[in-house]
């Protein structure tokens, strides 16, 4: 009677192994489809001021343009302000002439893209990085880029004829102003520079501010230039880990 149980055993214990696989392979399925769903389905986060900004994989984005704008109008500043606005203005600072003359008054219409990459909503947020930072001078202002661009559009103008004497007449006259409303042109400008290694590459990204005077003709320009690798190759990604 002892062996005939034993076999028994035996005999159940093999019907059980191909249910115990049958509902482990059914578990890894069903946790494969969970997993698969989850990937598809986008979620967001709320992440908290100073954490570190993500960096884009394919193009650049705030990791490249948000130092880019600091340092670059941080430069044209101190730039501006070893610079006189006019001959009278010799051996005077910004803030002193400020304070003489008033804030001085920048046309600035937005960042143009000259570079290869599209640079989308970034475009925008730059432009107005770029204006908010200059308004914080406390010694420089911009004037409001929609009365700009309606006066441009009156006179029939692009930014650029604004360097003439005589369209800025038109301008200020479409403006109803009776002189120019403004002392400086602010032209920003996005360039690029790629170097291609086999599957990976590099590009140089650099932001151009030029501050042109519109009446004395003369400039201020800065640039920032930053690099970004981009990895597809195994082995630049692996460096790229350190």
């Amino acid at each position: 009677m002892e062996v005939e149980k034993t076999t028994m055993v035996s005999d159940l214990t093999k019907d059980a192994a191909p249910c115990r696989e049958r509902r482990f392979w059914r578990t890894a399925a069903l946790l494969s489809l969970v997993f698969l769903v989850g990937c598809a389905t986008q979620r967001g986060k709320v992440v908290d001021e100073d954490a570190p900004t993500r960096v884009g994989s394919h193009r650049a984005g705030a990791e490249i343009y948000d130092p880019a704008a600091e340092a670059a109008v941080a430069g044209l500043l101190e730039q501006a302000a070893r610079n006189p606005v006019s001959s009278a203005d010799v051996g005077k600072t910004v803030a002193q002439i400020a304070e003489e003359n008033g804030v001085r008054k920048i046309c600035f219409l937005g960042v143009e893209n000259a570079g290869g990459e599209e640079m989308g909503d970034i475009r925008e947020d730059l432009t107005e990085a770029i204006r908010t930072k200059i308004a914080q001078s406390d010694v420089f202002e911009t004037i409001d880029s929609r009365m700009a661009t309606a006066g441009l559009r009156e006179a029939g103008l692009r930014v650029e004829d604004l360097l003439l004497p005589e369209k800025r007449e038109r301008f200020a006259d479409a403006l109803g102003e009776n002189e120019t409303p403004f002392d400086y042109i602010l032209f920003a400008k996005v360039t690029t520079a790629t170097t291609v290694d086999n599957k990976d590459s590099q590009v140089k990204y650099s932001l151009t501010l030029d501050l042109v005077n519109v009446r004395t003709g003369s400039s201020i320009r800065e640039t920032v230039s930053l690099k970004k690798n981009y990895n597809r190759s195994a082995k630049a990604k692996f460096l790229g880990m350190f």
